[in-house]
């Protein structure tokens, strides 16, 4: 009697070719959708606006606000954006991406986020969902500077989502270690250790002298002032977003692509990267550190797709038609397969009324981390890198690291 194994003759390509082209539920939600980011410039910035255009390629118009920085005008940083070779994936499958982009010029530093009137009449009048990434990073970065970006912009860019009337969902990005003063870190809002209105106010009117030798004082526990403004701009969506389609991303340490578009892609040295970009070349030699803490690492195109989910998540879960839930039919193909006659997230937009809940609930907040599932430690971290050097040296090399 021959041993047969039951389901060997079966693969995965099996169980995905059926589905292969079929329109995701989150690809529904985004159809002909005008979405507007802010930080499109950044890093993160630039992932996303790159998995929305590849990704969903009947989305609508994206808006990104750029401002001028170092000599360069916003609409040469703009095309600055597309350069590279992270966006060929994208400019292969979609050629015509810059139809789908629309630069608009603005600066999270000014109030109302520099945008002119009739900018601001068009985001208000046409924007579904806004992707709020913009943010002072750099823990060097003055208290007054943390403040405005991290702090007042996201009053400001609040108080116009409140006058956006298709608007479906607000993704506001922060960061896990936004209550670092917390021993467990928990999905919901921590009381900040000022209020945001009182921090405004100081860093809008006190001078630079006297906010630089208070700074300590207000720092608190905090170990920088962008972790600081973040746990208060935490309590902005709190108490402004209450009644808005919003959510709240908390990424960890944030590091190169996993996947998408091309692995390994990063532009910045911040945090690790700097660190592991200066030992392979032999210029860091020692780091103070313990190497038994947790290396809180999670690649940057997992974030993004955790954000867009959030998006079609919190629009899902926050809003109602009519009839009770957003309800819209797919096209014809869609109709007939056997997994959904109709999405739940409506396909078009223009085709479908929505209405807010007269309930209030929560505000979601999502924790994207990884030492709760897949613990690293730095010394291990380190370990994975020193294994990887010899396979792939760097041609800067000015010193031998080991």
């Amino acid at each position: 009697m021959n041993n047969v194994i039951e389901g060997a003759d079966i693969s995965i390509e099996d169980f995905l070719e059926e589905n292969l082209d079929r329109t995701s539920d989150i690809q529904c939600f985004f159809r002909d959708a005008n979405v507007f980011i802010t930080g499109a410039t950044g890093f993160m910035g630039k992932v996303l606006l790159e998995k929305l255009i590849r990704s969903c390629p009947e989305i609508g118009m994206i808006y990104i606000l750029v401002r001028p920085k170092l000599g360069k005008s916003q609409v040469r940083r703009f095309y600055e954006i597309f350069e590279g070779p992270f966006f060929e994936r994208m400019k292969s499958e979609c050629p015509n991406y810059l139809s789908k982009v629309r630069l608009v010029s603005g600066d999270c530093l000014k109030p109302n986020l520099g945008l002119s009137d009739e900018d601001r009449s068009l985001l208000c009048a046409c924007v579904d969902c806004v992707f709020h990434a913009a943010a002072a990073v750099r823990f060097d970065t003055s208290l007054r500077v943390a403040v405005i970006t991290n702090v007042r912009a996201t009053v400001d860019l609040l108080n116009m989502a409140r006058a956006m009337p298709h608007l479906k969902a607000f993704v506001f990005v922060s960061t896990a270690y936004s209550n670092c003063d917390n021993e467990h870190i928990e999905e919901k809002f921590y009381e900040p250790p000022i209020p945001w209105l009182t921090l405004t106010l100081m860093a809008e009117t006190l001078s630079e002298t006297m906010l630089t030798k208070i700074t300590p004082g207000i720092l608190g526990k905090w170990p920088n002032a962008y972790a600081l403004t973040k746990c208060v701009a935490e309590d902005v969506v709190r108490s402004k977003g209450d009644k808005l389609p919003i959510a709240i991303v908390r990424p960890s340490i944030v590091i190169a692509t996993s996947k998408e578009p091309i692995a390994g892609w990063i532009n910045n040295f911040y945090g690790p990267t700097g660190v592991v970009a200066g030992a392979g070349i032999g210029l860091l030699r020692s780091l103070h550190c313990d190497g038994n803490m947790l290396a809180d690492l999670v690649p940057v195109d997992m974030v993004i797709n955790c954000m867009i989910a959030a998006a079609w998540d919190v629009a899902r879960s926050r809003f109602e038609s009519t009839n009770s839930e957003i309800v819209a039919p797919c096209s014809e193909e869609e109709k007939e397969s056997p997994e959904a006659e109709y999405h739940i997230v409506r396909s078009r937009f223009s085709q479908c009324k929505v209405k807010r809940k007269t309930i209030s609930s929560s505000i979601p907040v999502y924790n994207f981390v990884s030492s709760n599932q897949r613990a690293l430690t730095w010394q291990q971290f380190m370990s994975l890198n020193e294994r990887a050097e010899p396979q792939i040296p760097s041609q800067l090399m000015v010193k031998c690291s080991l």
